[in-house]
């Protein structure tokens, strides 16, 4: 299994965000106004929302690189070490990344990804 691909930064930390990938919950209302609820699975996968600000051209084509030719986008997983937590995840790309670019001159990007794990253990 491939690693994610070590970057000159880490993602902007004023724009992380986790949070489940879904919510396992079955509702059923009934018409004296109570919920009958119950949990569909037990296990929900997280996702991770992170954006790469002033990335060099070098780790943009290394993020593309790995993106389309390692992990072919969304189709593999791979391994991936949270920089909060410092936790290795199997994740896989939850949608293509997507790429900006924010200084002409100087040719930096910033990059959007969302990450969705793969084989979670628990809820």
């Amino acid at each position: 299994m491939s690693d994610f691909p070590t970057l000159s930064q880490n993602p902007d930390a004023e724009n992380w965000r986790e949070e489940p990938a879904s919510d396992p919950t079955l509702r059923s209302e009934f018409e004296a106004g109570y919920q009958l609820t119950r949990a569909k699975f037990t296990v929900v996968p997280r996702t991770w929302s992170l954006i790469y600000k002033f990335m060099s051209n070098t780790d943009k084509t290394t993020l593309q690189t790995f993106e389309r030719s390692t992990v072919n986008y969304g189709a593999n997983s791979f391994n991936w070490t949270n920089p909060i937590d410092s936790q290795t995840y199997v994740v896989r790309f939850a949608g293509p990344i997507k790429f900006t670019l924010e200084n002409n001159k100087l040719n930096e990007w910033q990059a959007e990804l969302k990450l969705v794990e793969a084989n979670p253990t628990s809820s």
